[in-house]
């Protein structure tokens, strides 16, 4: 089983170089929009954990798992860094503020408190969990500027921590419902609140649209232009169906863990889809490709089980 797993993330990643040979900047893009998928479930839970120790409830059993994956997070973002320096330095007047070294230093603080929190989190703190939670929204706010809007510095998006904030919340519901974490009333919470979270990327992402369109805001159009042809200009529909309709339908007509499950990896794939639109859109099949490739190089190296985690 584990030789299987080997042999899979090797194929994975010939084809992640191959992309990177035929269409650098593609490849770049979908291993940044693997790592935004990748880093959502871990820094989900963090985020839930703090909340869970400021309002006395316990969610430790069904999050617990994603924890020692954080602090890992940190090499999957050294080729984001190395994206942003080679495809996406700006000459403008953000030329120093998304320069690599600063760039890298932000990602670093960033990873370093989620990494510290998670550590306090496996050893039942920290103790102050409030200002802790204050300190992971403001981290969380300005770091999404660099890891999603860094694709394009000069679109303005004042919800995008918002955003990112609610992906790495809904990821990590997802995970305890599709990993069957906890117990059965914790992840019945959890599917609600992954519907929610469905909800709210909705709004986020279709208001910014309204605004931009019937604003008359022809400066900020661009973004929704590098996006315009197939596969990207697909992606925002199919990650509504996906993402909120069909975990909305699916939770109450499939009851049990079984509509759970299904309603998990439905919201998973519309998280993917929605972060390669985000980021790779503009590479279109290459940066889709890229990021089904970085992906899955790097979940074939993940233990599931105890089993080959002792292996």
């Amino acid at each position: 089983m584990i030789w299987a797993r080997v042999l899979g993330a090797l194929i994975a990643a010939a084809a992640l170089a191959a992309l990177a040979v035929l269409a650098p900047q593609a490849a770049a893009d979908g291993w940044r929009a693997a790592f935004l998928l990748l880093s959502a479930a871990p820094l989900g839970a963090v985020s839930l954990l703090l909340i869970s120790r400021l309002v006395g409830t316990n969610w430790q059993e069904a999050l617990g798992p994603l924890l020692p994956f954080v602090p890992w997070l940190a090499l999957l973002a050294l080729p984001v860094v190395l994206g942003q320096a080679l495809f996406h330095h700006p000459v403008a007047h953000l030329h120093i503020w998304l320069s690599w070294p600063f760039f890298l230093i932000r990602s670093a603080i960033a990873l370093g408190f989620w990494s510290w929190m998670a550590r306090s989190l496996m050893r039942g703190g920290p103790a102050l969990p409030g200002p802790a939670l204050l300190a992971h929204g403001v981290i969380v706010s300005f770091i999404a500027f660099d890891w999603i809007m860094g694709v394009a510095p000069a679109q303005p998006n004042s919800a995008i921590g918002m955003v990112l904030a609610t992906m790495q919340i809904g990821a990590a519901c997802a995970f305890a419902c599709l990993a069957r974490t906890g117990d059965l009333r914790r992840r019945r919470d959890f599917s609600y609140l992954l519907i929610a979270c469905g909800l709210a990327l909705a709004y986020f992402l279709y208001m910014d649209f309204v605004i931009v369109w019937f604003g008359n805001l022809p400066a900020h159009v661009g973004w929704y232009l590098d996006r315009r042809d197939f596969p990207a200009a697909a992606l925002p529909g199919l990650c509504l169906i996906l993402g909120l309709f069909a975990p909305a339908l699916l939770v109450p007509a499939l009851r049990g863990d079984r509509g759970r499950v299904w309603a998990a990896a439905s919201a998973l794939a519309a998280l993917a889809l929605i972060d390669d639109w985000f980021v790779a859109g503009p590479d279109g099949w290459a940066g889709l490709a890229a990021m089904i490739a970085s992906v899955a190089a790097v979940l074939f190296l993940v233990p599931f089980s105890r089993r080959e985690a002792r292996a």
